[in-house]
């Protein structure tokens, strides 16, 4: 059982929820080898005017760890083509530099009780509306969720029929698929990169349900915006004083560490339409999005504005590529600041990233 939706139930009720604390987890020693691993990092460039600019290469950016300079090496341009013909790619620059796909993640945590059954059926219908109006030639998108573990409803593909039976299986608590498509590349794919055993025996949790799909993910060389309809998520190791989790779950760093790995954005739009909510079932969401440089969709009438934002978002983006290195054994949270070296621009980046396990 879904331990956010009985806590639902509980404190609409007026009952209070505590747990165990768990033990304190104990910080990785450093090792005298080193990790070298490529970290990408997605930002959006604009004026002044919020228009997007384009045409940018490695030598327009600047990016720093601790105040030292990073080696770029390489600055690709992803976007729908609806930029290029806009009247700021009057810079001169070539249009085929450009990537036009972009990829999406429909994801369903699902509660047990069927008091937000509703609400998750209100998403589906926007998420519909979403693929039928709002995706692009080049888009690809894949339908995901959790309930008992991590399912792939389907993987990705621009094929809309395909996707609206994904959908209609996600709301029906189906079965969902394992085996990838026939012929599909491995660098377009959830179901020919992820571990079956983890995603069929280790994801009881929407944190691990979201490391294992992040894992699966990081192949495809380009950012991943992930749509994550949720009623707020809690594990069995938080406790709960006065509507608030006093503890963040054991799971959370994982799941956050192989997003931002994978170069996934997440977009939380809460489910839940009960005015003045506790706390509680912001929190994680909040944090998932603010750690992966993603939004935080608090109140959902409709759930429409919150897909057509993301689409919005996600018109014209850079993937900045380049090496790190780190001790062996080593584990933290790595700030990176990422500038312009023209001060007219702005720049909106992923803040940093998780390294070790």
């Amino acid at each position: 059982m879904k331990r956010i939706s009985t806590i639902l139930l509980a404190l609409l009720a007026g009952t209070a929820v505590m747990a165990q604390q768990p033990a304190p987890a104990q910080t990785p020693g450093f090792g005298e080898k080193i990790d070298v691993n490529v970290v990408l990092l997605d930002a959006v460039v604009t004026d002044s005017t919020g228009r997007q600019i384009l045409g940018l290469g490695p030598d327009d950016f600047t990016v720093t760890e601790n105040g030292v300079p990073q080696k770029i090496q390489s600055v690709d341009y992803f976007t729908n083509r609806k930029n290029v013909s806009t009247p700021e790619s009057k810079a001169a620059f070539k249009a085929e530099r450009t990537r036009e796909e972009r990829y999406f993640v429909l994801f369903f945590d699902k509660p047990q009780e069927g008091v937000l059954l509703n609400r998750l059926v209100h998403a589906r219908g926007a998420a519909d509306d979403f693929i039928n109006k709002e995706m692009k030639p080049n888009d690809m998108v894949a339908v995901a969720g959790h309930d008992v573990r991590l399912k792939v409803y389907s993987d990705f593909t621009n094929d809309r029929k395909q996707l609206v039976r994904a959908l209609d299986d996600a709301i029906s608590f189906g079965r969902g698929v394992t085996a990838p498509p026939a012929g599909v590349l491995n660098t377009m794919s959830i179901l020919a990169n992820v571990n079956r055993s983890r995603m069929i025996n280790h994801t009881g949790t929407t944190f691990e349900a979201l490391e294992v799909l992040a894992d699966a993910l990081r192949p495809i060389k380009a950012r991943k915006d992930l749509v994550l309809f949720s009623a707020g998520i809690l594990t069995p190791d938080q406790t709960v004083q006065n509507g608030i989790a006093v503890n963040r779950s054991r799971f959370y760093d994982e799941a956050v560490y192989a997003l931002n790995t994978a170069d996934v954005s997440v977009y939380p739009a809460n489910i839940v339409d009960v005015p003045n909510i506790s706390p509680v079932f912001h929190q994680a969401l909040e944090e998932l999005a603010s750690d992966t440089n993603g939004q935080y969709f608090r109140f959902n009438p409709s759930f429409t504005g919150a897909l057509r934002h993301v689409e919005e978002l996600t018109n014209g983006y850079y993937l900045i590529s380049y090496m790190t290195q780190k001790p062996k054994g080593a584990a933290g949270f790595q700030k990176v600041q990422v500038t312009l070296k023209n001060p007219e621009f702005k720049v909106r980046a992923r803040e940093g990233y998780s390294y070790g396990s």
